[in-house]
């Protein structure tokens, strides 16, 4: 990663977890970052913001998306992490697994019901 990336993901991920950034820019932050880069520091701020239980619906569930693209593209599913996410991004990374990794809905038994 050359050193305009790494600012830009450290920007990103900086305005996603800021609470007085506009909600708008919070989830384009959260969608950027799940669709540009791969790394445990953007994953585990996603994590971190869809686990808060104060966080608005439409950035949760960006976030949730957002980290179901990360596993997707790193064919690496964690599923303790998965399964502690709330309702909200666990449907988000689930509707991007479906699409994108389906064999995992089998082999981990995600099933749609349970959110």
């Amino acid at each position: 990663m050359n050193i305009f990336e790494e600012k830009r993901k450290k920007a990103l991920i900086q305005l996603l977890i800021d609470q007085y950034a506009l909600d708008a820019d919070r989830d384009d932050a959260a969608m950027d970052l799940g669709e540009e880069f791969d790394d445990d520091s953007v994953l585990d701020a996603l994590i971190q913001v869809a686990n808060n239980p104060d966080e608005i619906d439409m950035i949760s569930s960006s976030c949730g998306e957002a980290i179901g693209k990360i596993w997707a593209r790193r064919s690496c599913f964690d599923e303790d992490k998965y399964r502690a996410l709330p309702a909200i991004p666990r449907y988000g990374a689930y509707v991007v697994i479906k699409s994108k990794k389906p064999e995992w809905i089998q082999k981990y038994q995600l099933e749609q019901g349970k959110f």
